[in-house]
């Protein structure tokens, strides 16, 4: 983002571990100048038309009641669609065509004249929201139709009819070939599949739902097509801490840790805990991380350019962080930490989390992953400045001040601890992913030449 840099306070380097194993990329199109001239330009053109459609499709998110998994699917698909309705306008940069497997028949051949690049965001994102959520709530219908119908009708009054009709055209073929890759990227036919969770009767280190009548959430999300890993567990960090019951013990102590913090917080811990739930009624982890990112964009007044390229880079990632996880957390199959105190920690019979704990296995910590994902991809490309985080002030919270996108996400791992749904280890651990698929993103995807 060569423009935003002069806005940039300090720009500063993250440590990473080694990035996952390399995928096989095919050739793909290259956005050249050539294509500039016969199509128009979208690096002075406003990212309004993207803030708003990434908000409203966290709030389709919000009102659908879909899951972080889930929602995190959602996002991507609407990141890669802006990108690929924007990318013809994008000076050396490059489709994702064959670099996401799966991604084919994307439209590389563009007509002398012009493309109306907020035309084609409106009306790509406008077709991938009425399909990507299945059915909808008339009310989100309505809110969908609303706001493609405003830019819309704006380009009726501003642009020629010729222009119109070849980017409608173009937009259509985007949508087209991003939601061909989404019906088949495993997603459908994990529908059908039953699970039965694993008894702990022989294995007690096992996951066991803790509520009553919570179904696993996505026991095989892990085994979705991935966008830029190989696959599922390719940026897996592995647990080493042995399970044990054992007073003194390594994950004993883990336990008593979650003990020990929850039953002394701090008024300041309770902030955090509740600041980064985002659980059940909320937009999720990853529609959290596209607000901090949507805010930054309208401050700094992002070109579309910019915007399109950060929404994608940062959703891929999450999305794929949460392949990663998911994958992972049903091979380890950890308990929760509610689960291990009241049965293993003397008078602990009663203890509850600070928040609710949520219905699936503990290692590692969701946010952790898509956090440390998403703060790496944020960082590499925007650099390391203050911002403030008002994503939750519409839920009653005092809005929260971060020096880095690096330290926001270590108070996201670190919330999991003061709610009491995570042992450290899936916290630190977890963060450590999410870097590492960061980095498969930046080893296998190229968005320039």
């Amino acid at each position: 983002m060569r423009r935003f840099y002069s806005y940039l306070i300090i720009i500063a380097a993250i440590a990473v571990v080694p990035a996952c194993t390399k995928q096989d990329v095919a050739p793909n199109p290259v956005t050249t100048e050539e294509d500039i001239l016969a199509a128009g330009k979208c690096g002075s053109t406003s990212s309004l038309v993207a803030t708003e459609w990434m908000q409203l499709i966290r709030t389709l998110v919000q009102s659908e009641g879909k899951n972080p998994p889930q929602a995190s699917r959602i996002y991507a698909y609407s990141a890669i669609g802006l990108y690929e309705s924007s990318v013809p306008g994008m000076s050396g940069y490059r489709s994702l065509e064959n670099q996401i497997p799966g991604l084919i028949n994307l439209p590389n051949k563009y007509k002398r004249g012009q493309l109306d690049f907020t035309l084609a965001a409106n009306e790509v994102l406008y077709q991938i929201s009425t399909k990507i959520f299945g059915t909808l709530k008339q009310s989100n219908i309505d809110m969908i139709e609303t706001l493609h119908k405003k830019y819309k009708d704006a380009a009726l009054l501003t642009l020629k009819t010729k222009e119109i009709a070849e980017t409608m055209d173009f937009a259509q073929k985007v949508a087209v070939a991003v939601m061909n890759r989404a019906d088949n990227d495993n997603f459908a036919t994990t529908r059908s599949l039953v699970y039965v969770v694993p008894s702990n009767v022989l294995n007690p280190s096992y996951w066991t739902p803790t509520g009553p009548a919570l179904n696993p959430v996505e026991p095989y999300w892990g085994t979705l097509k991935c966008f830029s890993m190989p696959n599922g567990a390719a940026c897996t960090i592995p647990s080493t801490i042995p399970f044990s019951t054992t007073p003194g013990s390594p994950f004993y102590n883990q336990a008593l840790e979650v003990v020990t913090t929850t039953s002394n917080l701090s008024q300041s811990h309770k902030d955090i805990a509740l600041w980064w739930a985002d659980g059940g009624g909320t937009p999720t982890p990853p529609g959290h991380w596209i607000s901090i990112a949507s805010s930054i964009a309208n401050a700094k007044q992002l070109s579309l350019e910019d915007a399109a390229e950060m929404y994608a880079k940062l959703n891929i990632a999450m999305a794929d962080a949460f392949i990663s996880c998911w994958n992972e957390k049903y091979r380890f199959n950890l308990l929760r930490p509610v689960s291990y105190i009241r049965t293993y920690i003397p008078g602990q019979t009663t203890w509850s989390s600070f928040i609710t704990t949520p219905p699936f296995p503990e290692y590692p910590s969701g946010h952790s992953v898509s956090s440390g994902a998403a703060a790496s991809v944020l960082t590499k490309l925007l650099g390391s400045f203050s911002f403030i985080d008002s994503t939750n002030k519409v839920f009653g919270l005092a809005p929260r001040n971060f020096t880095s996108f690096t330290e926001a996400a270590n108070e996201a791992a670190l919330s999991r601890l003061y709610g009491g749904i995570h042992f450290r280890e899936a916290i630190d651990k977890g963060v450590l992913q999410g870097k590492e698929v960061s980095n498969a993103l930046d080893k296998n995807i190229r968005f320039r030449r």
